[in-house]
C-alpha cells in the first residue's frame, strides 16, 4: 500500500467506526421507527461520509492550499453536524443534569417527553426525577420508558437505582438482570454488574 492510500484508508476507517458508534447509541430509535430523529443523530456520520467522498476530488489537485481549505471546511462541517445532531432542549437538559441542576433538567426532559414521547426521553426524565428525590415519579417515568421499548436497558437500570434507594432489593435485582439481557451501553453494563455484586 502506497503512502497516498493511507489517508484514504484512515478516513474510511473513521467513517466505519463513526457509523458503528452512532448505530449502537441509537438502536432504540430504530426500534421506535423514529427515522427523522435517527437521521438527525446521523448528521456527523453524513458529514464524515461527505468528507470521505470529497477526498478523491481534493487529492487530484496538486496545490497544498486546496488540501488545507478542504481540511478546514470539513472540520467546520463536522462540528456543525455534531451541534445539530441533538435537539437543543436535550442538549440543555443534559447540561443541567451534569451540572447538578436536577429541577431544570426535569423540566426540560418533561418538555422533551411531550414533544417526542420516545423511550429514551422517558428514561432521561426518570433519571432526573430520581436525582431530584422524586422517587415514585421516577419509577413511573422509567416504567413508561419500558412500556415504550422493553429492550431499552437504561430504563431498567434507572428504575433499579431508585428501587434500591427504596430498599426494594428483589425488584432492583430483577431490573438489573433484565438490563443486562437487553440493549444497554457497555459503560452501564459494568455499573450494573457492580451493583448486582453489592446487592448479592
Amino acid at each position: 500500500m502506497g503512502s497516498g492510500a493511507v489517508p484514504i484508508v484512515l478516513v474510511f476507517l473513521l467513517v466505519f467506526f463513526s457509523w458503528q458508534t452512532i448505530y449502537s447509541a441509537n438502536k432504540d430509535l430504530v426500534r421506535a421507527k423514529a427515522w427523522k430523529e435517527l437521521a438527525r443523530r446521523s448528521l456527523p456520520f453524513g458529514a464524515l461520509l461527505l468528507m470521505a467522498a470529497s477526498l478523491f476530488v481534493v487529492r487530484s489537485f496538486e496545490q497544498g492550499s486546496v488540501l488545507l481549505v478542504w481540511m478546514v471546511v470539513s472540520g467546520v462541517v463536522i462540528i456543525l453536524a455534531s451541534r445539530f445532531s441533538m435537539p437543543p432542549t436535550e442538549r440543555e437538559a443534559s447540561k443541567a443534569f451534569r451540572s447538578g441542576n436536577f429541577q431544570k433538567a426535569t423540566e426540560l426532559y418533561r418538555e422533551l417527553v411531550e414533544k417526542q414521547p420516545l423511550a429514551r426521553n422517558h428514561a432521561f426524565l426518570g433519571a432526573a426525577l430520581g436525582a431530584s428525590e422524586r422517587l415514585d415519579e421516577s419509577i413511573t417515568a422509567s416504567t413508561q420508558a419500558i412500556k415504550k421499548d422493553p429492550e431499552y436497558g437504561l430504563a431498567y437500570y434507572n428504575r433499579a437505582l431508585v428501587l434500591r434507594r427504596q430498599n426494594k432489593k428483589d425488584r432492583a435485582v430483577k431490573d438489573l438482570n433484565k438490563a443486562l439481557e437487553v440493549d444497554l451501553p457497555r459503560r452501564f453494563r459494568v455499573a450494573v454488574r457492580k451493583l448486582l455484586e453489592e446487592l448479592a
